[in-house]
């Protein structure tokens, strides 16, 4: 899961990956382990060899975007296309030794890179419409340019009027041929407000309107004190819940932005433990057992015969595997049961 963060320049955007990161940031891209006291807890209970918690790969490469109303850079664009979803940090701050490109105004600014996000797509739309044009095929219906010039006539009057391609109505057909064009106002959004301490747990009325906005549009958004969450994030674990306490937080930076890219992506975890290796694995809420095998492995996912199903909260309460099989909370599944955030499967399957 690719995750790119975008901003201005001097909002923060690297110190908040630096935070997100957990220490771990050795360069500009980092896997960052999702947090997940469920595959904590299995961990302690199995003992495996091995241990393979779910990962996010933080991306901090792209250039910062220029203020004052200047275009994205083709090399931005570029960059954020391969990314499965951006994370915009947004200045909320003000400082006297760290420059600015106007008054700081964090409802202006994210506004305003969602303007830039539309009118990039936007250009990409009205020159393929140009280039349509041309095609022998245009009038066939069913014809791949026949589907897209239908769809991107559609398209572009909402674009004009600023509306991001993730918010329009779209069939399975028409998201197909969004994903080919790796159009960025198609990508899920999280966006991050960089606020001071002071604000981090208590956001101004303006900034907490325009959070709420945000989210029932279905863009997930929190505020955040980088610098703090920096810091937080270099201290021993067994130190973090006391800092985080006196600073009136609930948990820190890594946890908020791994929760905020599962949200926007639609995903969950599911769980398989074994003695030699076990793992935590991301998933798109509602899929089946069937893709959960083939998330695992293609070759098991052929070979699919059952789904041994236990989910955690049972597993938890049983103390381990054999006692919930024993217990009888462990169900046999075909392909198509929906699986559940926080299920622990194993696949029997022909070999």
């Amino acid at each position: 899961m690719k995750v790119a963060l975008i901003g201005y320049g001097s909002s923060g955007r690297s110190t908040l990956y630096r935070a997100a990161a957990r220490g771990l940031a050795k360069g500009d891209v980092t896997a960052v382990p999702v947090p997940d006291e469920r595959f904590d807890q299995i961990v302690a209970q199995v003992k495996p060899k091995k241990q393979t918690p779910a990962t996010v790969i933080l991306h901090d490469d792209l250039d910062p975007i220029q203020g004052g109303g200047k275009a994205f850079s083709l090399k931005l664009i570029d960059s954020a296309k391969k990314a499965e979803i951006l994370l915009h940090v947004v200045r909320g701050f003000e400082s006297p030794v760290v420059p600015y490109f106007d008054t700081v105004d964090p409802v202006r600014d994210q506004d305003a890179i969602d303007v830039e996000l539309v009118l990039a797509d936007l250009q990409i739309v009205e020159n393929r419409l140009e280039r349509l044009k041309k095609s022998a095929t245009l009038k066939t219906s069913g014809s791949p340019d026949y589907m897209e010039n239908d769809l991107f006539t559609r398209i572009k009057e909402p674009l004009e009027n600023g509306q991001a391609i993730r918010a329009m109505d779209l069939s399975e057909d028409d998201q197909a041929i969004v994903r080919n064009h790796q159009f960025l106002s198609a990508k899920p959004m999280v966006v991050a407000y960089n606020v001071s301490e002071a604000e981090a747990a208590n956001p101004s009325d303006r900034l907490k309107k325009q959070i709420a906005e945000l989210k029932e549009r279905g863009t997930p958004a929190f505020t955040v004190c980088a610098t703090i969450e920096e810091e937080i994030a270099e201290l021993d674990p067994a130190d973090q819940a006391e800092f985080l306490q006196d600073l009136g937080l609930t948990e820190p930076a890594s946890a908020r932005v791994i929760r905020a890219t599962y949200d926007a992506l639609g995903l969950i975890t599911f769980f398989t433990a074994g003695e030699n290796d076990t793992r935590a694995w991301a998933l798109k809420k509602g899929s089946n057992a069937l893709k959960a095998a083939a998330t695992i492995h293609n070759d098991i996912a052929k070979g699919f015969i059952r789904a041994e199903i236990v989910h955690y909260e049972e597993y938890l309460a049983a103390g381990s595997l054999d006692a919930a099989y024993s217990a009888g909370k462990m169900t046999l599944e075909g392909k198509e049961y929906v699986m559940r955030d926080g299920d622990l499967i194993h696949i029997r399957n022909k070999s």
